[in-house]
């Protein structure tokens, strides 16, 4: 399918799409080949001036004054496009960040509905009136919108992040600038001539690309930006939370993770053997919540490592566009070049890597960056490997051998994004839940974000939810008011 453009991807600023005002280009890849897949026009400091301004202005002339009714159907409109075009945009996908057409297919699936549940959901912002002492004086709150949103996505699942942080966005009223990764800016790019399409005013969306030192610095410092809403590392985020705090915005985070799936050993083996074996290979490891600490009770340890190995081998490692590949490459040589260091320093440690797969490199997918799924045996909690997001596919192994001490390795880390735990004791499962220093537990199931139900991370991975009613609640400001009626 032809879907990528052979001139370069231009910014979108207020009503038109432009070249940089400095004219400098980037290339982007497509991971599989390791060749050039497009170029994108960098933005510079004076197109992001110009983007918050256009963002800025849409927001006070007109945007800010819509009704609710006004903003959900022009969300219902965009879902209906990105639906019409959903094959097209998960293609994109596939080219510029490597995951098998299948997954890109399935993951974008449910991205009109997302659209729609937040064009549902505006009449929820409503306030409430508060009896106060004195009964003659009316106290009420309104949910505002905040104004210009910067939104800073990652490079690994660019479309979907994307459309989770645009809806509640539009939807409370504000205005945004999309600032894609200057890895995989290519779908978002896309998604965004369909704004236009759908009757979104001139300013209300705008996409600046370029490094996050100067583009996503620009963003963030900009006095006119009200809220950043970042997907990406702990160390970037932590200098966007400084950053943002010198004028005291709004920021929500939602950085790493080092999440834990926790087998007892009356656990059903197979099906927690299934869902680990999906967290490597989906997107190659490269999942934020992806259980990448295996704690299994030590009785067991050896028959669910058996039927782990078992499911790694079978795995169908490719090219991305063959609808029979599993697990494509990893988004770019340096991201390669990282996770084969990580696992060096865990030979180094004392771990054994075991890599599994069953690889089908060709032509010039033998170009790609591709590394295999890998076990890191013989693993302790301690170690480096195993407490440092890799983002790969990458797992380590860490046997327990009871409920405490199963809880006390979980929670050995700075990071509590996700925890998955499998075991048919329901009370354990309960105090497990409680006990977890974890955004979002999942007990018997794989866990799956839902674009309905709130997501976020404890310590080092995040501040603030996404996803769900909270979304749009952190998209908004939350005033209250006192009339005095006796005048």
């Amino acid at each position: 399918m032809d879907v990528i453009d052979s001139h370069p991807y231009e910014l979108l600023i207020g009503e038109s799409w432009r070249a940089g005002a400095e004219g400098r280009t980037f290339e982007t890849f497509n991971p599989a080949t390791a060749q050039v897949l497009a170029h994108v026009h960098e933005a510079s400091t004076a197109d992001v001036d110009a983007a918050v301004q256009a963002a800025h202005t849409a927001f006070e002339t007109h945007w800010r004054k819509t009704t609710p009714a006004q903003r959900g159907k022009l969300l219902r409109r965009l879902a209906e496009l990105f639906e019409r075009d959903r094959e097209k945009l998960a293609w994109i996908e596939t080219l510029n960040v490597g995951k098998p057409i299948t997954h890109s297919l399935d993951s974008l699936k449910g991205m009109p509905a997302s659209l729609e549940y937040f064009a549902g959901i505006i009449p929820a912002l409503r306030g409430e009136t508060i009896p106060v002492g004195n009964i003659d004086v009316l106290n009420f709150t309104i949910r505002e919108p905040l104004g210009v949103c910067a939104l800073i996505m990652p490079w690994n699942y660019p479309m979907t992040l994307t459309v989770n942080k645009l809806g509640p966005a539009l939807a409370a009223g504000n205005t945004i600038i999309l600032k894609p990764s200057e890895v995989t800016p290519l779908s978002t790019m896309a998604l965004a001539r369909l704004f236009e399409e759908a009757g979104f005013p001139p300013g209300v969306v705008n996409v600046v690309n370029g490094p996050g030192a100067t583009v996503g610095e620009r963003l963030v410092t900009h006095p006119l930006v009200s809220r950043v809403s970042f997907t990406g590392g702990t160390v970037t985020g932590a200098r966007i939370l400084a950053a943002g705090a010198a004028d005291v915005k709004r920021v929500t985070l939602e950085l790493g993770g080092k999440s834990p799936l926790i087998v007892f050993e009356d656990a059903p083996l197979d099906k927690a053997a299934a869902v680990a074996a999906g967290d490597i290979i989906k997107n190659s490891g490269q999942v934020c919540i992806a259980c990448t600490r295996l704690l299994v009770q030590e009785s067991v340890r050896e028959e669910f490592l058996g039927l782990l190995t078992q499911r790694l081998d079978a795995v169908r490692i490719g090219s991305p566009t063959d609808p029979a590949t599993e697990m494509g490459p990893l988004v770019s040589a340096a991201q390669k070049q990282r996770v084969e260091q990580y696992v060096a320093l865990a030979q180094e440690e004392g771990a054994l890597p075991a890599r599994h797969g069953n690889v089908k490199l060709e032509g010039d997918t033998a170009k790609g960056y591709f590394v295999s799924p890998t076990l890191l045996l013989n693993s302790h909690a301690r170690m480096q490997s195993a407490q440092d997001e890799i983002f790969g596919p990458v797992q380590s192994l860490i046997g327990f051998s009871d409920e405490a001490d199963a809880l006390r390795i979980a929670n050995d880390t700075r990071y509590g994004l996700a925890a998955v735990l499998y075991t048919r004791d329901g009370g354990r499962a309960l105090r497990m839940a409680r006990g977890l220093q974890s955004g979002s537990v999942a007990i018997n199931t794989g866990l799956r974000t839902s674009f309905d139900a709130p997501f976020g991370g404890y310590k080092q991975s995040g501040i603030g939810k996404e996803r769900g009613l909270e979304a749009i609640y952190e998209n908004t400001q939350l005033k209250n008011v006192k009339y005095d009626t006796t005048i």
